[in-house]
């Protein structure tokens, strides 16, 4: 009976005694007991900063319709990550094509210029792949010098909102016969976009942020 009874008597203080081992060895394979890292979360991705507000579209998706009535593209200057772009392309006439140029050098997520460049592409590849947008990394200077396009049928500026920058933006939009000049930002946090509009006649209309030139 003894002879039976020794190797189970024996396996189960051996079990007993590796459970502590077999345990520490477990929680270090898979982390368990450890405080977890904390994953991000949405609301640590800042998505609207940087975007147009929801009145700022509606008078966009208003603008957007009136431009139909004109030949040549919808230009937009800062992509950012191509939310406004998605959104003028839901109101633009089949004929019509949105050009939007960036060259990813700003986002408020501290992405790499590639990796802006990349996600944008991501975001907006449905409508480069149809034709509907054509997304140019650029520099907007550039974009200016070697245009050689129709007259737009609407600008929508949204990219350097300093003095100067916005100054040349709308000069560059009325130089090749933009038939409907508008932008973002018109705001007392850029004093210098709301400068610029006055000295060019004020805003016919604002809409949250974005305005429309006379």
């Amino acid at each position: 009976m003894s002879t039976a009874v020794q190797p189970n008597l024996l396996g189960r203080i051996w079990r007993e005694t590796a459970r502590p081992f077999r345990r520490q060895t477990w929680r270090k394979w898979t982390g368990a007991g450890q405080t977890p890292k904390a994953e991000p979360q949405l609301l640590d991705f800042p998505f609207t900063h940087g975007t147009v507000e929801p009145d700022g579209l509606a008078l966009l998706s208003r603008l957007i319709k009136q431009s139909h009535e004109f030949p040549g593209p919808i230009v937009e200057i800062g992509t950012l990550f191509g939310r406004t772009a998605t959104h003028m392309a839901l109101f633009t006439a089949p004929q019509q094509k949105i050009i939007t140029v960036d060259t990813y050098t700003w986002n408020p997520w501290g992405l790499s210029c590639e990796t802006h460049y990349q996600l944008t592409s991501q975001i907006l590849f449905y409508l480069a792949q149809t034709g509907r947008v054509e997304q140019l990394k650029m520099d907007k200077n550039h974009f200016y010098a070697t245009y050689r396009g129709p007259a737009p049928s609407l600008v929508f500026l949204d990219a350097i909102h300093t003095y100067a920058e916005t100054k040349k933006d709308i000069e560059w939009a009325k130089s090749v016969g933009a038939a409907i000049i508008c932008g973002h930002d018109y705001s007392d946090r850029f004093p210098g976009v709301q400068q610029v509009v006055h000295e060019f006649g004020g805003p016919k209309e604002v809409g949250g942020t974005v305005f429309l030139l006379p």
